[in-house]
């Protein structure tokens, strides 16, 4: 269960008592999906920081750039995490907008010589807004058990977008201050999206809400939603 495991499950308890799927006379299942855009800015430095020690995790937060300031040209902020950045194999790895050839054959080696130990990322986790045109539906493919799977529509807008563009070069600068001898961008990480919020939001008023303050769900009082869907932003 999550914000997008439990509203196909309540859009597809489709009944004559719930014909619009169960707990959802607000309408509002399945709205408001948030996910928590990642970037990443990895920095090369000369020094050898043993970045492939450990399990891969945060070794440093910063929340410095996390309140809202209107004289960014936005709303809300991220949280940024200083990772390691693994063994070996996670050298191979590429993003759209990079090339593959640079992570494999001869230029692995070269890849490995300069990066491994030396690498290390700040991973900017973004604050997205709850906003009805990122949501969960019922589409028409079925699962191998014939039920029906969601649809997931996301747009990042434009104040993500934003949001995203300044804390990438606030990163950038970061690196450079600390003596990094090369900066590598990547604005969206394309698997990344683990954070699934907002799609059954909590609130007082059932005209405007699926469950209350304690995760029972206005409409059925023995059905009880605890999970990251209640989340009324993304805190």
């Amino acid at each position: 269960a999550n914000g997008v495991g439990t509203p196909r499950i309540l859009l597809n308890s489709k009944s004559t008592l719930f014909p619009d799927g169960l707990a959802n006379s607000s309408g509002l299942v399945g709205k408001r999906l948030m996910i928590h855009p990642y970037a990443s800015v990895y920095g090369t430095y000369e020094d050898d920081m043993e970045t492939y020690l450990g399990p891969t995790g945060q070794a440093l937060q910063s929340m410095h750039f996390y309140e809202t300031d209107t004289d960014r040209g936005f709303v809300r902020g991220a949280k940024w995490n200083l990772m390691p950045t693994g063994g070996p194999l996670t050298h191979t790895l590429w993003e759209p907008g990079t090339d593959w050839h640079d992570s494999f054959g001869p230029s692995f080696h070269k890849r490995l010589n300069s990066t491994f130990g030396r690498y290390t990322e700040w991973g900017i986790t973004m604050e997205d807004l709850p906003e009805e045109h990122n949501d969960v539906t019922i589409g028409d493919l079925v699962d191998s058990d014939g039920i029906p799977a969601p649809k997931i529509r996301y747009k990042i807008s434009d104040n993500t977008q934003r949001l995203l563009e300044f804390h990438v070069a606030r990163a950038v600068e970061a690196h450079q201050a600390a003596g990094a001898t090369s900066i590598l961008e990547i604005p969206v990480v394309r698997d990344s999206g683990w954070h699934l919020l907002g799609t059954a939001r909590m609130g007082e008023d059932p005209a405007t809400s699926v469950v209350d303050q304690w995760g029972r769900a206005h409409d059925v009082p023995n059905l009880f939603i605890i999970d990251g869907s209640n989340f009324v932003t993304s805190t």
